[in-house]
Order: structure tokens, then C-alpha cells, then sequence
């Protein structure tokens, strides 16, 4: 009775999935870019009949997982790389320039070294020196997001943001030492990276082992906001001034 109630999830899932709405029970749409392929109905259908197992993949809560630190090595009993806590790191190269968390579900825009819009070394300002309050009306607003939103949007999205620190913070692999970058290959390809001017190409991607911006303000001086060090992995405050920045669109 269970799996036939689960069949009928997974064909309003697959239903919903190519709507654009969240992924559900036994999903269809498993990495989130808005289209059901042949191979996520194969995985719906055959999750269905293992009865909806929770596989980290696709789960009966939607999809979403706290993701493990990435750490592997153990440091005694009881330490992050004995326990792996969490979902292990898993991410989908969309092929147009985006990448999926499989367990958050977030969305991120691949970085290249091209010098165009998604150039790894582009700085922006978080605030634009004029308002009060030190406001999120920077560069990295008015230009960045401003031409990845315009048109028919970056990859066909329209709704890309700047990610908070937390969300920043989730795409740190802990495994990776200085000097980095702190980041799955998925987001770092150190031997195609150079050079590389097309994001589309799963061998193009980069990310600096620099400071992010996150969106989110330090609430003891706002001049301030939070970064994530991509070196180290550390998170950090800098004045709001001129610092990389990578998008991402999602969450809920």
C-alpha cells in the first residue's frame, strides 16, 4: 500500500518538478534546475519502489540536508573527521554555468578566468559610501547582480542573489588545506581553470582563495559584514568596501 501511495508522490512530484516547485517526496527535479530529465525519472520511479528511502539524495523532508564539514581525516575519537557528520559534499554541474548542492538545494554560479562578468578576481563594493546606515547598495548590487538578473537572467534565472554567511559558509570543504582554495573541484578545477573563459564547461571553474561577501552584516559595527576566507575557510568581518563575491539563487 506504501509504495503505491509513493508512486502516485512520485508522479505529482515529477508533475511539480517540472512546474519549478521544490523538490518533494521521491523527487523528480533532484538537482533543482526547474527540468525532469530521463535519469531523475528513472531515480524517482526506482526510489519508489525502495519505498522513499531517505538516500541524501532525494528525501521524504524535501530534499534538504545539513551538509558534513567535508573533513575526512580523523583526529581522535569523537572528531569531525571520526564522526563525518552530516551529508557528505555533493554537488551537480548544471552545464550552463551553475552548480546544485544536492543537499541544500542552493544554486551557485560558477566563477572562470575570463574577465568578463563571472571572472574569479572581480571585486565589488558591499556599500555604496552614500547612503546611511551602510545599506546593501554597492557594486556588487548595482552592477553584478544587476547584469546577471537582466534580460532572461544568468542560465535563465532571474532571482539571483548574494548568499548569507551561513549558505557561503556550507560550500567550505574542511579537507582542503591552505592555501587552498577550501572548495570541492566542483568549484575549483585547479588544472582547467586557468585561462578558462566558458562555464558551461565542467572543466571551467574557479574560485579564488580569497574573502567572499556574504550579505550578512555584522550587527555590532554595520560598517561591517561578513566574509568567507576561501584559503582557510575562516569566516571574517571586513569593512564594506571591495571584496569577490559569488551568486547564488534558492533556499527557503
Amino acid at each position: 500500500m506504501f509504495k503505491q501511495i509513493c508512486a502516485v508522490a512520485v508522479v505529482a512530484t515529477l508533475v511539480s518538478g517540472a512546474r519549478g516547485v521544490e523538490a518533494q517526496e521521491c523527487c523528480g527535479d533532484c538537482n533543482a534546475n526547474n527540468e525532469v530529465t530521463i535519469d531523475e525519472i528513472i531515480k524517482a520511479v526506482n526510489r519508489s519502489l525502495d519505498g522513499c528511502q531517505d538516500d541524501g539524495v532525494c528525501s521524504q523532508s524535501g530534499g534538504q540536508h545539513f551538509s558534513a564539514s567535508g573533513q575526512t581525516t580523523p583526529y581522535g575519537p569523537g572528531s569531525d573527521g571520526d564522526v563525518q557528520a552530516g551529508a557528505p559534499l555533493s554537488y551537480t554541474d548544471n552545464g550552463d554555468g551553475t552548480i546544485t548542492d544536492n543537499n541544500t538545494r542552493l544554486m551557485w554560479e560558477k566563477k572562470d578566468d575570463s574577465g568578463g562578468i563571472h571572472d574569479q578576481d572581480n571585486r565589488y563594493t558591499w556599500w555604496g559610501g552614500v547612503s546611511e546606515g551602510y545599506l546593501m547598495d554597492g557594486t556588487m548590487v548595482t552592477e553584478f547582480l544587476a547584469t546577471l538578473n537582466a534580460g532572461g537572467g544568468f542560465a535563465g534565472h532571474t532571482d539571483w542573489r548574494i548568499p548569507n554567511v551561513r549558505e557561503l559558509q556550507s560550500i567550505v570543504d574542511y579537507e582542503i588545506p591552505s592555501p587552498g582554495p577550501t572548495v570541492n573541484a566542483a568549484f575549483h578545477n585547479a588544472a582547467g581553470c586557468t585561462g578558462c573563459t566558458d562555464v558551461t564547461l565542467a572543466s571551467c571553474s574557479c574560485t579564488a582563495a580569497s574573502p567572499y561577501w556574504s550579505s550578512t552584516t555584522n550587527r555590532e559595527n554595520p560598517l561591517y559584514a561578513w566574509d568567507v576566507y576561501f584559503a582557510y575557510g575562516s569566516v571574517n568581518i571586513a569593512d564594506k568596501s571591495s571584496i569577490r563575491v559569488r551568486a547564488v539563487r534558492g533556499g527557503s
